[in-house]
């Protein structure tokens, strides 16, 4: 039974990535909520600047339950109480969704793994995904720098948490969530790891990209004004200061290799890059098809430098 539901939320939370395309694509409704995977977490009480609320989950370093507790609250979801596995703050894991969904996807997979062995894991939705704020969308828009006001409120508050070691915080996204990641881990000096899949270079390079793979014309892949060319991943990658792990799909045709190649080449921290042989951007056939693999690789990048 416990295998069959792990292969059944594998399969369900790996269409979410078939379904990014750089372009924002918001769900409201959440597949399920983290108690139906027997996860212990809490609610942040994150709001931004501009008064929009984020809908946090934190989920704490816990004990891996029994399968008869995984099978009965898979059919009983019921929400635990909340307890740390101990009173030690811990290196904590932010996770960026990318620009479709919401957090209830494979964001819970990863969340299961790296509190099993001690780490804190914390997911959270985009302003007008999931239960965030309602926020007007234009679907046609690659991104909004709206959203940078609410990675930068989400830290702000995981901060705060006592269960949080705030010497050793990784931040890591997908995608959209990638490049969003880098620049919000650049306004942070307790961020010192970062691990981006599919990392595009900066907007001039990645649109012409997009048009040819994705068949569209520029009218559809709309690039704010306001975002700051700055916090584009070229112009960080010269200066940055963080360890990093760049993960890409041998065929990924949205963020192909040689855009992770070039930020690899800029970097001077320290740096790692995984180029996922025979994989496309997302989906079945993405860098994350292998869920234990790409675990496995994750988590020997974060033991070295969340020291």
């Amino acid at each position: 039974m416990a295998q069959t539901i792990k292969e059944f939320i594998f399969c369900i939370l790996i269409i979410l990535v078939s379904l990014q395309s750089f372009a924002i694509k918001p769900n409201r409704a959440y597949r399920f909520y983290p108690e139906k995977l027997c996860l212990v977490y809490k609610d942040l009480d994150v709001t931004t600047v501009d008064n929009i609320k984020i809908k946090t989950w934190f989920f704490p370093a816990q004990s891996i339950p029994s399968e008869k507790e995984m099978n009965d609250m898979w059919e009983n979801p019921m929400k635990k109480p909340y307890k740390a596995i101990d009173n030690k703050p811990r290196p904590t894991i932010i996770i960026a969704n990318g620009d479709a969904g919401n957090m209830s996807y494979q964001q819970l997979h990863h969340a299961q793994f790296f509190t099993s062995i001690g780490y804190n894991v914390v997911t959270f939705d985009w302003r007008g995904f999931g239960e965030s704020s309602e926020w007007e969308i234009d679907t046609d828009y690659l991104v909004y720098s709206e959203l940078l006001i609410d990675y930068d409120a989400v830290i702000n508050e995981v901060l705060k948490q006592d269960e949080v070691d705030t010497n050793r915080l990784a931040v890591y996204g997908w995608s959209t969530g990638a490049y969003l990641s880098m620049a919000a881990a650049s306004k942070h000096e307790n961020i010192k790891a970062f691990v981006a899949i599919g990392l595009m270079t900066s907007f001039d390079e990645t649109v012409p990209v997009l048009m040819k793979s994705q068949n569209k014309d520029e009218s559809k892949l709309k690039v704010p004004a306001d975002y700051p060319k700055e916090l584009q991943p070229i112009h960080l990658a010269p200066s940055w200061n963080k360890a990093t792990f760049l993960i890409v799909g041998e065929k990924d045709d949205r963020t192909p290799v040689w855009m992770s190649q070039k930020i690899y080449s800029l970097l001077s921290a320290k740096k790692e890059m995984w180029i996922v042989e025979g994989a496309e951007h997302g989906g079945m056939k993405g860098p994350l098809r292998d869920f234990d693999l790409f675990h496995k690789r994750v988590l020997e990048f974060l033991k070295t430098n969340l020291k």
